[in-house]
């Protein structure tokens, strides 16, 4: 059995830790809190680099990576699991089309039109996703990941400044600052877990590969 799967392509063995959930997303919003609330406190906000508010910012630059390499894995996934293909193209072109603006003005200009234009995509993504991960080891992770990447999107479409003077908090002063580090840390969170998800869904044998949970059960105590 062990001789089997050190045979896998290492992309594969690497994928199978589910464990890295909880930690991955806990370190993403702790880690855009801190950078974030230090810049502020410290620095008043000088360093675009640590704030999370500017679309310079390292955890934007990190979803933008993390979205392409999302885009890749499901292409992998599309090769792969040819009863799936037409979903694994869908979300890889999607997620490269939100890598792509991510990176570029096309993201700031959809922003000021209306972010509720993201709708329609969104659900053929969640769609698609769903298929690939149903009755999956991974079903829990991407169920996690989509709530925090709801959580974002709701601060996002109400945004914090119209949060904070909802609860009659100072535009720009401490609990506004952490609104922002709650809305980019649960963006990053919910994208890593989105991708170990997918990840996962790819390098998952092809008989087990969206059938559903019960089916995937019994195979797994069989041992196939």
């Amino acid at each position: 059995m062990s001789t089997v799967g050190s045979k896998r392509p290492a992309w594969r063995r690497l994928s199978c830790r589910r464990e890295w959930a909880v930690p991955l997303a806990l370190g993403a919003i702790a880690s855009v809190a801190v950078t974030h609330l230090v810049d502020y406190g410290a620095y008043n906000l000088r360093y675009w680099l640590f704030n999370a508010n500017s679309a310079a910012s390292w955890s934007h630059g990190v979803v933008a990576a993390l979205l392409g390499v999302g885009a890749a894995v499901c292409v992998a996934g599309a090769w792969r699991l040819p009863r799936q293909r037409a979903a694994w193209i869908a979300t890889a072109l999607i997620l490269a089309l939100f890598c792509i603006g991510e990176i570029s003005e096309v993201h700031a200009e959809i922003d000021a039109l209306s972010r509720l234009l993201y709708v329609p995509v969104l659900a053929i993504m969640v769609y698609c996703v769903w298929r690939l991960t149903r009755g999956g080891a991974y079903y829990t992770v991407i169920g996690a990941g989509a709530a925090l990447l709801v959580t974002s999107y709701a601060i996002h479409v109400l945004e914090p400044r119209n949060i904070a003077e909802a609860f009659g908090w100072s535009a720009g002063g401490w609990a506004f600052q952490v609104v922002v580090a709650i809305k980019e840390g649960t963006e990053l969170a919910g994208v890593l877990l989105a991708l170990l998800a997918l990840w996962g869904a790819a390098a998952a044998p092809a008989e087990t590969a969206g059938a559903p949970p019960f089916t995937t059960q019994v195979r797994a105590r069989e041992g196939r």
